[in-house]
């Protein structure tokens, strides 16, 4: 035994204990505790899985649970808005010692959980510490949300609204910077219409909750449980995933003080005709949660906006006042400092400060902070900047009071008059083929890529653009920086507002025109490029290497060519003879390539609106898609996606390879359908993976009904051409049946694809043994599950031989199989008690595995747990119980490595071998051990069960059986009459649906309470449950 190390555990245990009982420094203690934490992780790892240390590591356990709960209740450090300091955060809490512990490590104490990787995280969507408030502004503001966002009241939104321009996002980015100095701040989401990933909510509740799931580490436990069970969640509609990673993590972990998610430009992603679900959910679904979650949300006040959300008893308004003599302070006290620093001093001339011109300036922002920092944005890139000051004042300023919207749209139609000379038509040229481009543009591009989107056109020059449009736009400092609107106020001016007014006309630009002009530059960009030379790693999809390989020479203007030509061509009505020449070089030579490269650099969402787009437009386009070429594309596509973990952008392409193939059979006559039914029939079944991948089982099925369909009418016609395909579509039916609980048609299924591949074998064994053996391990299982045991054994023993010979020949293509062939020959054998021969079984079993695991053990760790827990249960029947306690103890703790990275997959497995290991401890008389493990296998179970209990409760059933045993070894009689009633209820209702299965379990429990009663000298309840056992057992 290792005595230093558990020295040193039991010394850092009594430390822990005395650590609980502070409360003085939040931080300094969170730090120490994460120091003990992590240095008495590595003793108990380094003692492996001795048994003498497996009380001490509950002990362990249990009282970092109870640290971790002192220190949450420590409250957070308070930012304070006194005065005027605007975002400045003051800490109260002074200086803290770290243990060595800085942040970084601090954050890499949450436990890596790798199923998160599979949410979504929209870039640029956190807060920005260079925008926000300048010190000393918004004062008010800023100290009620503070108050607010420490309260415990039940309005837990807050709303503020405010107009276009009145620097709403300025004090969102603030009040998040402040709050996540502080401690308190939960997640931000900028919500921006230039930027696909944060115009529209699809990414919202992803991000929150890969943020919150860093906070708290059961939180992410929960959410990767629900992605374990659940992958689809991952892309699922926003009302889904607010349910799986916010609202139920919540409910099921309670927090215990405030935190705050902020969202900005909530008007951004539900525009007046847009999408009201997540509006429903902030009316609604937020309104159920604790009053310590709380939103800020920033918006201008659209009509959606106050429909859904003003009025509700959860939500508290405030309104941004742009009138306020507070907010025009603000602005004056911005205008005096920016105008006044050394840079702006140098760059303005003499005399300067002009006060006069700086009055003006301040009356004309009219309380807009969009307005003078569009101003000072046009004076920095402004020849002679002091003139253009004052002729901009003189051009924009109104005889009345104007309605805010006006008053920037004045503004930017003044800064858009000073960018040039409108009367010079190559300037207007310039223009519009620039600005036009910006706007019609589904994802922001830097300069360099739109010069070569235009054929390198010059004039898209860096040497005048920023002092015409800098003011404006973003992203123009150099030529490889994507370029967007300063505001998405401008982007309405241009392509909406400007169209109204005869003076504004000339700065309209039709955002449909100008993606019609971009669709033939994306075509000539990539037929340009591509007929260049190839680029690197093209041609997979033709090739047959099974993943995607990562591609070089894919120019920025390419790949987003090859993104969204598609998205630009439905726009055009009525396409004009150049462009249909250049879609005839395209499609024949390129557009395979073209979908390779999105799929490589890109994600894959989709390719048939072209389709439809050709299908619209004449013969003369239709006949260039060559439909069933692009069909087989996308299925091999698909699963080359699927290879990658890429399920979602998998299941887009096979959905486009059956809509084809669906659109492809509709046009055939009868007589001739059939090769194009067996194509839908062969895209029907991969779609039915792709859709069990994401978790959509009911979808699954339907889809795998609809392939056997046609392939049993093809087999009907052409047995020998069809009867595989029909095989391989009963067999996964089979599959999809049993996962929804439909046994007896599942073996019906499985049956007939036993009685086809048996066929298949007989005429060309080499080809068609391995699919046999296949289908009858599925068999087996099947038989098995419906009480039929002497026919599942001997259909397993028929799988096992063909498995072995298959071995011998291919082990290494076939050693897995043959492995799950043993482990359900063990399983038969151990039922007729043929003990000896099912050990035998089973060791061979564990042999293959040990191997298999040595070389991949991410792949074969599970399936070796599988046979450890087999092999222990053989050995314990033939007595040897040591041995019997070696391999459980191997299962449980390569399970428990496994649980830790995947818990929702292996949860289930984790339980099944601590009841195991719980038996295993009591036939060594090591009782309080044995209860400490059923106790946690019992929880396991119940948490499983409330999710799918036609799979879990008989499970659950049995694990509380053995905890009545443990509680009664233990003299806990109380304790065990409780279990076993539970038991028995849980065995009632299984036996009433499937008594040949479970009358007899049924009967056994009731017999035990029986027996429990009569201990606690309840006789008259003892009496009666044993009678019924009684008449229940001879029914």
């Amino acid at each position: 035994m290792d005595f230093p190390a558990m020295m040193s555990s039991a010394t850092t245990l009594s430390i822990i204990e005395e650590v609980a009982k502070f409360k003085f420094n939040r931080e300094e203690w969170a730090g120490f505790a994460l120091f003990l934490r992590n240095g008495v992780t590595a003793i108990v790892q380094s003692l492996g899985t001795k048994n003498v240390l497996e009380k001490r590591d509950v002990r362990v356990r249990r009282t970092m649970g109870n640290l971790a709960r002192e220190l949450s209740r420590v409250k957070a450090q308070a930012f304070t808005t006194r005065n005027t300091f605007g975002g400045t955060v003051v800490n109260v809490a002074g200086d803290y010692n770290t243990y060595t512990l800085d942040n970084d490590e601090r954050v890499a104490g949450i436990k890596y959980i790798p199923a998160l990787d599979k949410l979504s995280y929209a870039e640029g969507a956190s807060w920005n510490p260079s925008l926000v408030c300048l010190a000393g502004t918004r004062a008010t503001t800023l100290s009620l949300i503070n108050d607010w966002s420490r309260s415990m009241d039940k309005c837990n939104v807050l709303l503020l609204k405010g107009v276009a321009g009145s620097g709403k996002s300025a004090i969102s980015h603030t009040v998040a910077q402040a709050l996540h100095e502080c401690g308190l701040l939960a997640s931000s989401f900028f919500f921006n219409r230039e930027f696909c990933s944060r115009n529209n909510p699809r990414l919202l509740f992803a991000t929150i909750a890969r943020d919150i799931a860093s906070l708290y580490p059961a939180i992410a436990a929960d959410i990767s449980a629900s992605l374990e069970k659940e992958p689809a969640l991952a892309s699922a509609h926003i009302s889904r995933q607010f349910e799986a990673f916010i609202s139920g993590p919540l409910r099921r972990h309670p927090i215990d003080r405030p935190v705050v998610l902020v969202i900005d430009a909530l008007d951004e992603a539900v525009p007046d005709d847009g999408n009201t679900d997540l509006l429903t959910i902030l009316r609604d679904g937020i309104a159920e949660l604790s009053p310590y979650f709380r939103i800020v949300i920033t918006s201008r006040p659209t009509r959606l906006v106050d429909q859904f959300l003003s009025g509700k008893q959860h939500i508290t308004s405030h309104i941004l006042d742009i009138d306020s003599s507070e907010n025009r302070q603000d602005i004056a006290s911005y205008i005096d400092i920016m105008l006044r620093d050394n840079a702006m001093n140098s760059q303005m001339g003499t005399p300067w400060p002009d006060e006069a011109l700086i009055h003006d300036l301040k009356i004309m922002a009219d309380g807009l902070f969009l307005w003078i920092a569009t101003v000072l944005a046009y004076l920095r890139s402004a020849y002679k900047p002091a003139a253009k000051l004052r002729a901009l004042l003189s051009k924009s300023h109104p005889q009345s009071p104007l309605e805010p919207t006006k008053n920037i749209d004045n503004l930017y139609a003044a800064i858009l008059e000073a960018c040039g000379d409108w009367e010079d038509v190559d300037f207007v040229a310039d223009y519009v083929l620039f600005m036009g481009a910006v706007m019609a543009l589904k994802r922001p591009l830097s300069l360099a890529a739109l010069r070569a989107l235009n054929g390198a056109d010059q004039d898209l020059s860096l040497d005048y653009l920023p002092q015409r449009f800098g003011s404006v736009l973003v992203g123009l400092h150099d030529d490889h920086t994507p370029i967007h609107t300063l505001h998405i106020s401008f982007r309405e001016f241009v392509t909406i507002r400007a169209a109204n007014s005869v003076e504004t006309r000339k700065f309209f630009l039709s955002e449909q025109e100008h993606s019609q002009k971009l669709a033939e530059l994306c075509i000539r960009t990539m037929v340009r490029e591509l007929a260049a030379g190839p680029i690197t790693g093209t041609g997979y999809l033709k090739s047959g290497q099974r993943g995607i390989p990562k591609l070089t020479g894919v120019s920025e203007q390419l790949l987003y060519s090859c993104e969204h030509w598609g998205d630009h061509i439905c726009h055009i009505e009525g396409p004009a003879s150049t462009l249909q020449q250049i879609i005839r070089e395209f499609m024949p030579r390129h557009h395979t390539t073209s979908i390779e490269i999105v799929a490589a650099a890109s994600s894959f969402v989709g390719s048939l609106s072209i389709w439809r787009w050709f299908r619209e437009h004449g013969a003369e386009f239709k006949e260039l898609y060559n439909a069933p070429s692009q069909a087989e594309r996308l299925l091999i596509l698909s699963n080359k996606l699927a290879y990658e973990g890429r399920p979602d952008e998998s299941l887009s392409a096979i959905v486009e390879s059956v809509e084809l193939r669906r659109e492809l059979v509709g046009q055939q006559p009868i007589a001739l359908c059939a090769p194009f039914e067996a194509d839908l029939a062969l895209s029907l079944t991969h779609l039915s993976l792709r859709l069990s991948d994401l978790g959509h089982r009911e979808r699954a099925l339907m889809t795998i009904r609809e392939a056997k369909s046609f392939y049993r009418t093809l087999a009907a016609d052409q047995p020998a051409a069809f009867n595989a395909g029909l095989a391989v579509s009963l067999n996964i039916l089979s599959i999809r049946l049993t996962a929804l609980g439909q046994r007896e048609e599942a073996l019906i299924a499985i049956e007939e694809a036993v009685n086809l591949r048996r066929a298949l074998a007989v005429e060309r064994p080499e080809a068609y043994n391995a699919e046999l053996a296949r289908s009858l391990n599925n068999l087996s299982k099947c038989l098995s599950a419906l009480g039929r045991r002497e026919e599942a054994l001997t259909v397993i023993q028929e799988a096992a031989i063909l498995y072995r010979t298959l071995t011998r020949e291919w082990p290494a293509r076939f050693g897995a199989d043959h492995a799950w062939s043993l482990n359900q020959l063990s399983n038969c054998l151990s039922h007729f008690g043929r003990r000896q021969e099912s050990l035998a079984a089973i060791q061979e079993a564990v042999v293959l595995r040990r191997a298999l695991a040595a070389e991949r053990p991410a792949k074969f760790n599970a399936e070796l747990a599988w046979s450890l827990n087999a092999l222990s249960d053989c050995l314990s029947a033939i007595g040897r119980r040591e041995e019997a306690l070696l391999a459980i103890q191997e299962a449980v703790a390569l399970r428990r490595v496994l649980v830790a990275e995947r818990p929702a997959k292996f949860n289930a497995e984790l339980a099944w071998s601590l009841s195991t290991l719980s038996s295993r401890l009591s036939d060594s008389d090591r009782h309080e051990e044995s209860l400490e493990i059923i106790q946690e296998a019992v929880a396991l179970r119940r948490s499983l069960a409330a999710e799918r209990p036609a799979k879990i409760n008989s499970e659950l059933a049995w694990s509380l059986k053995r905890l009545c045993i443990c509680l009664s070894h233990l003299g806990r009689h109380d304790e065990a009459v409780v279990a076993i009633q539970e038991t028995a209820n849980l065995y009632r209702v299984l036996a009433a649906e499937r008594p040949a299965i479970y009358a007899f379990k049924f009967a056994d429990s009731l017999q035990m309470l029986s027996n429990c009663l009569l201990v606690t000298r309840r006789v008259e309840e003892a009496l009666i449950i044993s009678r019924e056992a009684w008449s229940y057992s001879y029914r």
